[in-house]
Protein backbone atom coordinates (compact mmCIF):
# COMPACT_ATOMS: atom_id res chain seq x y z
CA UNK A 1 0.00 0.00 0.00
CA UNK A 2 1.33 3.45 -0.92
CA UNK A 3 1.79 5.92 1.96
CA UNK A 4 -0.87 8.22 0.44
CA UNK A 5 -3.33 5.31 0.30
CA UNK A 6 -2.45 4.48 3.90
CA UNK A 7 -3.50 7.95 5.11
CA UNK A 8 -6.71 7.96 3.06
CA UNK A 9 -7.59 4.53 4.42
CA UNK A 10 -7.16 5.85 7.97
CA UNK A 11 -9.24 8.96 7.18
CA UNK A 12 -12.00 6.60 5.99
CA UNK A 13 -11.72 4.81 9.35
CA UNK A 14 -10.39 1.64 7.76
CA UNK A 15 -7.37 -0.52 8.53
CA UNK A 16 -4.46 0.10 6.16
CA UNK A 17 -1.44 -2.20 6.02
CA UNK A 18 0.07 -0.28 8.95
CA UNK A 19 -0.56 2.82 11.04
CA UNK A 20 0.34 5.93 9.00
CA UNK A 21 2.48 8.78 10.32
CA UNK A 22 2.87 12.45 9.53
CA UNK A 23 3.83 15.62 11.42
CA UNK A 24 2.74 19.26 11.15
CA UNK A 25 6.34 20.40 11.32
CA UNK A 26 9.76 18.83 11.77
CA UNK A 27 12.64 20.98 12.97
CA UNK A 28 15.42 21.20 10.40
CA UNK A 29 18.17 20.49 12.93
CA UNK A 30 16.36 17.32 13.95
CA UNK A 31 16.01 16.32 10.29
CA UNK A 32 19.70 16.88 9.65
CA UNK A 33 20.75 14.97 12.75
CA UNK A 34 18.55 12.02 11.84
CA UNK A 35 19.20 11.78 8.09
CA UNK A 36 22.19 13.97 7.30
CA UNK A 37 20.01 16.39 5.35
CA UNK A 38 17.48 19.08 6.23
CA UNK A 39 15.82 18.93 2.81
CA UNK A 40 12.20 18.11 3.57
CA UNK A 41 11.30 15.81 0.71
CA UNK A 42 14.51 13.81 1.07
CA UNK A 43 13.76 13.42 4.76
CA UNK A 44 10.20 12.20 4.12
CA UNK A 45 11.51 9.52 1.80
CA UNK A 46 14.39 8.54 4.10
CA UNK A 47 12.16 8.17 7.15
CA UNK A 48 9.19 6.77 5.19
CA UNK A 49 6.77 9.41 6.49
CA UNK A 50 3.38 9.00 4.87
CA UNK A 51 2.41 12.60 4.19
CA UNK A 52 3.28 16.26 4.57
CA UNK A 53 1.13 19.34 5.22
CA UNK A 54 2.11 22.42 3.24
CA UNK A 55 0.88 26.00 3.53
CA UNK A 56 0.54 28.33 0.55
CA UNK A 57 3.57 30.55 -0.06
CA UNK A 58 3.61 34.21 0.98
CA UNK A 59 6.43 36.60 0.15
CA UNK A 60 8.50 38.31 2.86
CA UNK A 61 10.26 41.67 3.07
CA UNK A 62 13.02 41.50 5.69
CA UNK A 63 13.66 44.50 7.92
CA UNK A 64 16.63 42.83 9.58
CA UNK A 65 17.89 39.24 9.91
CA UNK A 66 15.05 38.16 12.20
CA UNK A 67 12.15 40.56 11.50
CA UNK A 68 10.11 40.74 8.32
CA UNK A 69 6.75 41.88 6.98
CA UNK A 70 4.84 39.17 5.16
CA UNK A 71 2.42 39.45 2.27
CA UNK A 72 -0.48 39.79 4.71
CA UNK A 73 1.09 42.93 6.16
CA UNK A 74 1.94 41.16 9.42
CA UNK A 75 5.28 42.07 11.00
CA UNK A 76 6.88 38.89 12.32
CA UNK A 77 9.96 37.98 14.35
CA UNK A 78 11.70 34.65 13.87
CA UNK A 79 12.21 32.78 17.15
CA UNK A 80 14.79 30.17 18.09
CA UNK A 81 12.25 27.57 16.96
CA UNK A 82 12.24 29.18 13.48
CA UNK A 83 8.63 30.12 14.19
CA UNK A 84 7.76 33.63 13.10
CA UNK A 85 5.60 35.25 15.78
CA UNK A 86 3.53 38.32 14.98
CA UNK A 87 4.71 41.53 16.64
CA UNK A 88 2.43 43.89 14.70
CA UNK A 89 -0.85 43.21 12.88
CA UNK A 90 -2.08 45.10 9.79
CA UNK A 91 -5.68 45.91 10.82
CA UNK A 92 -5.68 48.29 13.79
CA UNK A 93 -9.47 48.46 14.20
CA UNK A 94 -11.85 45.82 12.96
CA UNK A 95 -14.30 48.50 11.81
CA UNK A 96 -11.72 49.40 9.13
CA UNK A 97 -11.37 45.87 7.78
CA UNK A 98 -13.02 46.63 4.41
CA UNK A 99 -9.99 48.70 3.38
CA UNK A 100 -7.73 45.70 3.91
CA UNK A 101 -6.86 43.75 0.75
CA UNK A 102 -6.16 40.03 1.09
CA UNK A 103 -3.18 38.52 -0.73
CA UNK A 104 -4.11 37.31 -4.19
CA UNK A 105 -4.94 33.58 -3.95
CA UNK A 106 -4.11 33.22 -7.66
CA UNK A 107 -0.61 34.73 -7.42
CA UNK A 108 1.99 32.78 -9.43
CA UNK A 109 4.09 31.95 -6.36
CA UNK A 110 1.21 30.96 -4.08
CA UNK A 111 1.52 27.21 -4.63
CA UNK A 112 5.20 26.83 -5.51
CA UNK A 113 6.01 24.53 -2.58
CA UNK A 114 2.87 22.47 -3.09
CA UNK A 115 3.71 22.10 -6.78
CA UNK A 116 7.22 20.93 -5.91
CA UNK A 117 5.81 18.48 -3.36
CA UNK A 118 3.33 17.03 -5.84
CA UNK A 119 6.04 16.66 -8.48
CA UNK A 120 8.55 15.16 -6.04
CA UNK A 121 6.51 12.87 -3.79
CA UNK A 122 2.89 13.21 -4.84
CA UNK A 123 2.66 9.84 -6.56
CA UNK A 124 3.60 8.09 -3.31
CA UNK A 125 2.95 10.34 -0.32
CA UNK A 126 0.00 12.49 0.70
CA UNK A 127 0.39 16.22 0.08
CA UNK A 128 -1.95 17.95 2.53
CA UNK A 129 -3.11 21.52 2.03
CA UNK A 130 -2.76 23.44 5.31
CA UNK A 131 -5.09 26.43 5.79
CA UNK A 132 -7.17 28.07 8.55
CA UNK A 133 -10.81 28.02 9.68
CA UNK A 134 -12.53 30.53 12.03
CA UNK A 135 -10.03 32.21 14.35
CA UNK A 136 -6.32 32.16 13.55
CA UNK A 137 -6.39 34.34 10.43
CA UNK A 138 -8.42 36.97 12.27
CA UNK A 139 -6.05 36.71 15.23
CA UNK A 140 -3.13 37.43 12.88
CA UNK A 141 -4.87 40.29 11.11
CA UNK A 142 -6.03 42.02 14.31
CA UNK A 143 -3.71 40.74 17.02
CA UNK A 144 -4.88 38.56 19.91
CA UNK A 145 -6.35 41.32 22.06
CA UNK A 146 -8.30 43.04 19.30
CA UNK A 147 -9.50 39.69 17.91
CA UNK A 148 -10.85 38.50 21.26
CA UNK A 149 -12.41 41.85 22.19
CA UNK A 150 -13.98 42.21 18.73
CA UNK A 151 -15.48 38.75 18.99
CA UNK A 152 -17.51 40.05 21.95
CA UNK A 153 -18.06 43.74 21.22
CA UNK A 154 -17.97 44.05 17.41
CA UNK A 155 -20.02 41.05 16.37
CA UNK A 156 -21.18 42.46 13.01
CA UNK A 157 -17.71 43.54 11.91
CA UNK A 158 -16.22 40.25 13.11
CA UNK A 159 -18.76 38.32 11.04
CA UNK A 160 -17.96 40.40 7.98
CA UNK A 161 -14.23 39.82 8.34
CA UNK A 162 -14.74 36.15 9.12
CA UNK A 163 -16.83 35.71 5.98
CA UNK A 164 -13.96 37.22 4.00
CA UNK A 165 -11.50 34.83 5.68
CA UNK A 166 -13.70 31.84 4.92
CA UNK A 167 -14.08 32.91 1.29
CA UNK A 168 -10.33 33.37 0.97
CA UNK A 169 -9.41 29.96 2.39
CA UNK A 170 -12.03 28.27 0.24
CA UNK A 171 -10.54 30.00 -2.80
CA UNK A 172 -7.11 28.58 -1.89
CA UNK A 173 -8.63 25.13 -1.47
CA UNK A 174 -10.45 25.33 -4.79
CA UNK A 175 -7.35 26.42 -6.70
CA UNK A 176 -5.19 23.71 -5.10
CA UNK A 177 -7.78 21.03 -5.81
CA UNK A 178 -8.13 22.00 -9.47
CA UNK A 179 -4.41 22.45 -10.13
CA UNK A 180 -2.99 19.52 -8.18
CA UNK A 181 -5.94 17.20 -7.53
CA UNK A 182 -5.37 17.39 -3.77
CA UNK A 183 -7.95 15.66 -1.59
CA UNK A 184 -6.79 16.21 2.01
CA UNK A 185 -6.99 19.56 3.78
CA UNK A 186 -6.04 20.48 7.34
CA UNK A 187 -7.05 23.52 9.36
CA UNK A 188 -4.40 24.17 11.99
CA UNK A 189 -6.39 26.72 13.95
CA UNK A 190 -5.76 26.63 17.71
CA UNK A 191 -8.70 27.75 19.85
CA UNK A 192 -7.76 26.33 23.28
CA UNK A 193 -5.01 25.96 25.84
CA UNK A 194 -4.57 23.33 28.54
CA UNK A 195 -7.36 24.89 30.64
CA UNK A 196 -10.00 25.12 27.93
CA UNK A 197 -11.17 27.38 25.12
CA UNK A 198 -9.55 30.81 24.83
CA UNK A 199 -13.03 32.35 24.67
CA UNK A 200 -16.39 31.57 26.26
CA UNK A 201 -17.82 28.33 24.80
CA UNK A 202 -21.11 30.20 24.34
CA UNK A 203 -19.42 32.32 21.66
CA UNK A 204 -18.41 29.19 19.85
CA UNK A 205 -21.83 27.57 19.93
CA UNK A 206 -23.73 30.73 18.97
CA UNK A 207 -21.36 32.23 16.42
CA UNK A 208 -18.08 30.53 15.54
CA UNK A 209 -19.50 27.00 15.48
CA UNK A 210 -21.98 27.61 12.64
CA UNK A 211 -19.20 29.31 10.68
CA UNK A 212 -16.93 26.31 11.33
CA UNK A 213 -19.61 24.04 9.88
CA UNK A 214 -19.75 26.31 6.85
CA UNK A 215 -15.99 25.87 6.43
CA UNK A 216 -16.19 22.09 6.67
CA UNK A 217 -19.15 21.92 4.27
CA UNK A 218 -17.28 24.07 1.76
CA UNK A 219 -14.18 21.89 1.84
CA UNK A 220 -16.23 18.70 1.57
CA UNK A 221 -18.06 20.15 -1.43
CA UNK A 222 -14.66 20.52 -3.10
CA UNK A 223 -13.91 16.84 -2.44
CA UNK A 224 -11.54 17.11 0.52
CA UNK A 225 -11.10 14.98 3.60
CA UNK A 226 -10.91 17.49 6.48
CA UNK A 227 -8.45 17.26 9.39
CA UNK A 228 -9.08 19.61 12.31
CA UNK A 229 -6.12 20.54 14.51
CA UNK A 230 -6.29 22.38 17.79
CA UNK A 231 -4.20 21.98 20.90
CA UNK A 232 -5.67 22.23 24.36
CA UNK A 233 -8.67 20.99 26.29
CA UNK A 234 -11.63 20.97 23.88
CA UNK A 235 -14.10 18.60 25.50
CA UNK A 236 -16.63 21.45 25.85
CA UNK A 237 -17.05 21.63 22.07
CA UNK A 238 -15.87 18.24 20.85
CA UNK A 239 -19.37 16.91 20.14
CA UNK A 240 -19.98 20.00 18.01
CA UNK A 241 -16.71 19.62 16.08
CA UNK A 242 -17.50 16.00 15.29
CA UNK A 243 -21.09 16.83 14.33
CA UNK A 244 -19.68 19.50 11.98
CA UNK A 245 -18.31 16.77 9.76
CA UNK A 246 -14.58 16.72 10.46
CA UNK A 247 -12.92 13.56 9.16
CA UNK A 248 -10.04 13.61 11.64
CA UNK A 249 -9.13 15.25 14.96
CA UNK A 250 -5.58 16.13 16.01
CA UNK A 251 -3.64 15.99 18.32
CA UNK A 252 -5.73 14.89 21.36
CA UNK A 253 -3.45 17.02 23.53
CA UNK A 254 -2.05 14.91 26.43
CA UNK A 255 -0.79 18.02 28.27
CA UNK A 256 -4.44 19.11 28.50
CA UNK A 257 -5.52 15.72 29.90
CA UNK A 258 -7.12 14.71 26.61
CA UNK A 259 -7.22 10.90 26.71
CA UNK A 260 -6.71 9.34 23.29
CA UNK A 261 -8.33 6.08 24.39
CA UNK A 262 -11.49 7.78 25.60
CA UNK A 263 -11.72 9.86 22.42
CA UNK A 264 -11.31 6.72 20.33
CA UNK A 265 -14.06 4.89 22.24
CA UNK A 266 -16.51 7.77 22.00
CA UNK A 267 -15.81 9.06 18.48
CA UNK A 268 -13.75 6.41 16.69
CA UNK A 269 -16.66 5.17 14.58
CA UNK A 270 -17.25 8.68 13.25
CA UNK A 271 -13.80 10.25 12.84
CA UNK A 272 -10.17 9.32 12.41
CA UNK A 273 -7.93 9.98 15.43
CA UNK A 274 -4.46 11.54 15.05
CA UNK A 275 -1.79 11.86 17.75
CA UNK A 276 -0.37 11.88 20.36
CA UNK A 277 3.13 10.79 21.41
CA UNK A 278 4.04 13.38 24.01
CA UNK A 279 6.42 15.99 22.54
CA UNK A 280 6.64 17.92 25.82
CA UNK A 281 8.04 15.09 27.91
CA UNK A 282 8.53 11.71 26.22
CA UNK A 283 10.17 12.86 22.99
CA UNK A 284 12.26 15.48 24.81
CA UNK A 285 13.49 13.87 28.02
CA UNK A 286 12.28 10.27 27.77
CA UNK A 287 14.37 7.18 27.20
CA UNK A 288 14.08 5.03 24.07
CA UNK A 289 11.99 2.63 26.14
CA UNK A 290 9.70 5.50 27.18
CA UNK A 291 9.18 6.40 23.53
CA UNK A 292 8.40 2.82 22.57
CA UNK A 293 5.95 2.51 25.47
CA UNK A 294 4.20 5.76 24.47
CA UNK A 295 3.90 4.60 20.85
CA UNK A 296 2.52 1.22 21.92
CA UNK A 297 0.02 2.95 24.23
CA UNK A 298 -1.24 5.17 21.43
CA UNK A 299 -1.57 2.32 18.95
CA UNK A 300 -3.22 0.02 21.49
CA UNK A 301 -5.75 2.67 22.53
CA UNK A 302 -6.47 4.31 19.17
CA UNK A 303 -5.35 1.92 16.45
CA UNK A 304 -7.69 -1.06 16.67
CA UNK A 305 -10.29 -1.05 13.92
CA UNK A 306 -8.28 1.44 11.87
CA UNK A 307 -8.99 5.15 11.64
CA UNK A 308 -5.75 6.14 13.35
CA UNK A 309 -2.73 8.25 12.32
CA UNK A 310 0.20 8.36 14.72
CA UNK A 311 2.11 11.58 15.33
CA UNK A 312 3.64 13.63 18.08
CA UNK A 313 1.28 15.63 20.29
CA UNK A 314 2.15 18.80 18.33
CA UNK A 315 5.35 18.99 16.28
CA UNK A 316 8.88 17.67 16.15
CA UNK A 317 10.45 20.83 17.57
CA UNK A 318 14.08 21.64 18.29
CA UNK A 319 14.06 20.12 21.79
CA UNK A 320 12.99 16.70 20.55
CA UNK A 321 15.88 14.25 20.75
CA UNK A 322 16.66 13.02 17.22
CA UNK A 323 17.13 9.48 18.52
CA UNK A 324 13.69 9.66 20.15
CA UNK A 325 12.07 10.70 16.90
CA UNK A 326 13.81 7.79 15.16
CA UNK A 327 12.62 5.48 17.94
CA UNK A 328 9.04 6.73 17.48
CA UNK A 329 9.14 5.95 13.76
CA UNK A 330 10.77 2.55 14.32
CA UNK A 331 8.24 1.55 16.99
CA UNK A 332 5.31 2.66 14.83
CA UNK A 333 6.44 0.46 11.97
CA UNK A 334 7.12 -2.45 14.32
CA UNK A 335 3.93 -2.38 16.38
CA UNK A 336 1.59 -0.65 13.92
CA UNK A 337 1.26 -3.45 11.37
CA UNK A 338 -2.32 -4.63 10.82
CA UNK A 339 -3.78 -6.81 12.13
CA UNK A 340 -2.59 -5.31 15.40
CA UNK A 341 -1.36 -7.57 18.17
CA UNK A 342 -0.81 -5.47 21.29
Amino acid sequence: MKPKERIISALERKEPDCVPVFEWDINRDVMKSVSGSDELFHFLETMDIDGVPIRPNYSKEFIDESVYVDEWGCKRKITSESIAVIIESPIKKISNHKSYIFPDPHADHRFETIEKAVQTIGDERAVILNVRDVFSDIRDLLGYEEALISLITEHDYYEELLDRVIEYNRALASIAQKRFDLNIIATTDDIADTRGLIFNPKLFFEFLGPKFREVMDGFHDLGYYCIKHTDGYIMDILDYLVDSGIDCLDPIDPTANMDIGLIKKKYGKRICIKGNVNCVTTLVTGSLEDVEDNVKYCIKNAGYGGGYILSSSNTIHSSVKPKNFTAMMRATREYGKYPLNL
